[in-house]
Formats: structure tokens, sequence, C-alpha cells
């Protein structure tokens, strides 16, 4: 990284959080790639979180939450007004050239986090829709905890913790198997040891029912050109984001893989990106993650 680091494209977009005071999501790019500085920024700064897939740091400066996608793009929260955000995008490029100064006195942290994945969660739901956490199904009770939308101890039946409220047992799908999840007691949707039960053992679980109606799509515009996002395909930009593969969303979709595709190369031409990561910033961008 360059020692003289600046940024540029920077942009304000309002929050759909309801706040009684209007409030910004503030978006630039740095004009290099700062992806390097990401074990050390770790290292430095309390309440950060590393993710593996698709890649990103979020952490917490001057106790503004900021997100560093990269090579170089950064989402940060919540602003009153241009000014604050320009001066929280100054105080980041000084941080971060300070830190490129000093990485060589600071040991690195490499630990990375995964997302829980709906079907990781689903396993350990009673899967009866009985609506207690507030949501009408265990779908989509799963789903809000992979968008950090709701936290694990909502379900009144969820298994109690048997390991320093950090390691969550269930019955496998396979009767002599166990499932073992080990989630983070503060972020509660973020899992640090991985179950790697392939997805075909839990494809029972995961059969969709057929819905009468996709969610409510999504109009934007990019560049002066509007464009909407259907439903299917908004299902499909989350699943992106969660880290599945075009095969595990055809299975999860209940659609052919040639359809997933398809949507795949709709969502990127109407968004105007080129791979899965830029598709994961555009969804933090507009709070669809």
């Amino acid at each position: 990284m360059k020692k003289n680091i600046s940024f540029y494209n920077f942009s304000l977009r309002a929050s759909s959080i309801n706040t009684s005071e209007r409030c910004w999501f503030a978006h630039f790019k740095i004009d290099s790639d700062f992806s390097h500085l990401f074990p050390f920024i770790k290292s430095v700064l309390d309440d950060v979180t590393h993710y593996e897939f698709p890649e990103y740091i979020e952490f917490k400066l001057h106790n503004i939450s900021c997100s560093l996608y990269p090579p170089d793009t950064v989402v940060s929260r919540l602003f009153y007004g241009r000014e604050q955000a320009l001066e929280f995008a100054h105080s980041l490029i000084e941080f971060m050239s300070d830190l490129e100064v000093r990485k060589d006195q600071i040991k690195p942290v490499f630990q990375k986090c995964h997302r829980l994945y709906v079907p990781d969660i689903l396993r350990f739901l009673p899967m009866t829709n009985c609506g207690y956490c507030g949501y009408k199904t265990c779908m989509a009770f799963a789903g809000a905890i992979c968008r950090r939308k709701a936290t694990l101890s909502m379900c009144p039946d969820f298994p109690e913790p048997v390991e320093t409220k950090i390691i969550y047992l269930a019955n496998g799908i396979i009767p002599e198997k166990t499932n073992r999840i080990e989630v983070d007691p503060v972020l509660a949707g973020i899992v640090f040891s991985k179950n790697t039960q392939p997805l075909n053992k839990i494809e029972p679980q995961l059969a969709p029912k057929k819905r009468k109606k996709h969610a409510k799509g999504l109009t934007g515009n990019r560049e002066g050109i509007v464009f909407k996002l259907s439903g299917r395909e908004l299902e499909v930009l989350r699943l992106i984001t969660e880290g599945f593969t075009n095969k595990e969303i055809a299975r999860l979709l209940n659609i052919s893989p040639n359809t997933t595709k398809s949507h795949v190369v709709h969502i990127f031409n109407k968004l105007g990106i080129n791979d899965r990561t830029q598709a994961a910033v555009w969804a933090a961008q507009n709070e669809l993650i």
C-alpha cells in the first residue's frame, strides 16, 4: 500500500433504519488494496469480525460501524450529515496509514469467521413453524439469523449450550452423527467451527414448500438507468452473499442449475458488477444483509 492513501467516489445513501433523525450510509473507495491490513486491524481494535467468504471485515472506529470489502471499497454507517461522514473518511484513512507504517511492530491475528448459513441453523430448529421467535416459519427465522436480524436464543426449542455457552449439539439426520456448531457468544450469528456435513445430507429438511408468490422485488437506479430485481432474483442475491454456490442455490430454491445461472447473470448485468464479492458489497450497501 502506498504511504499516502486517499479516497474517491465518495457518496451518501439514505438509510432505511427508522430513527428520529435522517441518517446516512457513506460509500467510498480507497486508491489501493487494503486487504493485507485486515489481520492488523483485528489485532489493534476490539469487536472486529473478519469473514472468510465473501471476505470482508467489520469493526468500529470512533464508535462508527465500518465494513471494508477487498480490494478497495468502504461502507460505513450511521451519519447525520455529509460533514460527519467526510470527517470519518479522513480519520479512517489516517488510521490505515498509521497501521501501514506500524504493521511490522504488530502481531497480526489471522482468525476468520464463517456466517451461520440457513442449512447450518435448520439442523437445530424444531421445524414446527410455531412463531414464538416472531417469524412465521423456521426457514424465515434461520434467514434472519444469517442476516444478523435475529439471535439463536429467540427460539424456545433451540438446544441449550453444553460448554461455555458457545457449543451447541443436536442429533444428526443420520442417527449415529451429531451436529456441532461453535458460536461466538457476543455475535450470536457467527460460527467459528463450521459443520462440514454435505448438503445432500440435509436436503430432507430443506425441501422447500411451494410458495404462492415470491418476495417483493426491488427497484433501483444505476447511473441514471432504472432497473428492477425480481423477488426471485433477490432470493438468489441473498444466497450469493451467504456464500452458496450456484448448485447449492438451485437445491435450496428447487430450481434447475441453468435457471440459477441465468438469475445470477441477470443480477450481475442489472447491478453492473462482475463477481460475487461485488454482489455482497452491493447487498450490504442496500441493507439486504
